[in-house]
């Protein structure tokens, strides 16, 4: 029945899929089939590999030939089973007489690109590789990086892709406990994970939340860093980056490569981001709180200097800003998305050419130019892309407050934002936490 069952299934395949390749071969007068997909097996060097395991048993009769170990692990698998190893890039060697297979790792083809340098993160000091495609690839770039018996990897595979996903523990440092449990959600989630939303979803989180569980890195050097601090690393087979579980409020301003430096510096840089944070978050919604509802808190000079600017404004400061922040938003997104030979010409029509027009025509102040520039590059300052845009989805919130109620607003709208982060948990981890220890649930 199983050799039936198999057959049939290998050949429904070779009908829809050209790349699979079926050779048959006679090894001490018993007929095998080598089955797999020659788009992914390098099939060249892989007879080299077959070779190795097999030798002639008698010189004078050719075609003797008789697998090397008698302990291969030939199994009665079921045949959804061999066909899953085929799709997974394996090679199946099945025995025709006995219904038994031999599934084997052969060469593969290359399907993924080398190690290169980071793309998306910049580094000063440190080592210029960067994570790829293949977890695999991944995992060995951290070995690599960090020797020891206390590193352990946990694997698993979710949904019709059997996307594999494989987690890093550090002994000693990772609680092991919370890996399971985080393990277990992503394999009892019964949607497909397509993307690192997805895998928010399937952690009980909510898709619509203004601050992300999850950051990533492209670096090696810092997932270890990552690794050492407690938190749980792990892969995603065909994302380039490490996933880092979970995110704190100090990561907006911190991140590992920062340990390459003197102890005055880092702490120098760290003051200077949580100044561009509190310029980025707070700025515009000042700048319209003042203009707005509270000119008399300003000095007399200065409320001049911005009343003069704005005397041909014809609309008020809520919707001049909002007109401003919509159009640095449009510039971003498209510097992101085109490609670089022209992205950099965007940033220079934009930020140059499209802001000195504006002005000139009297559709915003020459103050909230500088406003705007100031918030945009603080906003640069921030640690991990998705940070970043939490900052600039947040700044919205105090922005409209500020046009509410004026500088009563703008109190008000940050206390609601501390209010919501203070609020955040992980699995029992708070979002603010001031403990250097690594990451611990409360609820063990």
């Amino acid at each position: 029945m199983l050799k039936m069952d198999f057959i049939n299934q290998v050949d429904e395949l070779k009908k829809k899929n050209k790349d699979l390749k079926v050779k048959a071969i006679v090894i001490n007068d018993t007929l095998y089939d080598v089955i797999g997909f020659e788009s992914l097996v390098d099939f060249s060097k892989t007879w080299k590999m077959i070779d190795t395991l097999v030798h002639e048993e008698d010189e004078n009769q050719s075609g003797k030939y008789t697998f090397r170990s008698e302990k291969m692990p030939w199994e009665k698998l079921q045949s959804s089973k061999l066909i899953q190893a085929l799709y997974e890039g394996k090679l199946v060697v099945w025995n025709r007489n006995r219904e038994v297979s031999l599934i084997i790792d052969p060469f593969s083809q290359s399907l993924y690109r080398s190690i290169d340098v980071p793309v998306n993160e910049s580094i000063i000091y440190g080592s210029k590789d960067a994570f790829t495609e293949n977890s695999q690839q991944n995992i060995g770039l951290m070995r690599s990086k960090y020797r020891s018996k206390d590193v352990e990897v946990i694997t698993t595979q979710h949904g019709k892709r059997n996307r594999r996903f494989s987690f890093i523990m550090l002994k000693g440092t990772t609680e092991e406990k919370m890996v399971q449990k985080i393990k277990k959600k992503i394999e009892g989630y019964p949607n497909e994970i397509k993307q690192v939303k997805d895998i928010h979803v399937a952690l009980g989180f909510s898709k619509f939340d203004l601050i992300t569980r999850i950051s990533s890195t492209e670096l090696p050097e810092n997932a270890i860093e990552y690794l050492e601090q407690g938190k749980i690393v792990f892969f995603m087979d065909g994302y380039p980056f490490a996933l880092v579980l979970f995110n704190t409020v100090f990561d907006v301003f911190k991140q590992p490569s920062d340990s390459n430096y003197l102890s005055v510096f880092v702490y120098a840089l760290y003051a200077l981001r949580i100044i561009g944070i509190l310029i980025a978050l707070l700025l515009p919604g000042l700048y319209v709180a003042l203009i707005t509802i509270n000119p008399e808190m300003l000095k007399i000079q200065l409320a001049l200097s911005i009343t003069e600017s704005r005397q041909f404004v014809p609309y008020p400061a809520f919707i001049e800003i909002m007109i401003m922040l919509l159009l640095i938003e449009l510039i971003t997104e498209a510097a992101v998305r085109l490609p670089l030979s022209i992205s950099n010409t965007i940033g220079v029509v934009g930020g140059i050419i499209l802001g000195q027009a504006i002005v000139e025509a009297s559709l915003v102040s020459g103050v909230l130019i500088i406003v705007i520039a100031a918030t945009t590059i603080a906003n640069g300052i921030i640690i991990s892309f998705e940070n970043g845009v939490t900052l600039r989805l947040m700044k919205y919130v105090i922005v409209i407050f500020s046009a509410l109620f004026g500088i009563l607003g703008h109190v008000i709208g940050l206390l609601v934002l501390c209010a919501y982060i203070a609020r955040i948990t992980n699995f029992g981890v708070p979002y603010v936490r001031w403990k250097k220890e690594g990451i611990q649930s409360e609820n063990q």
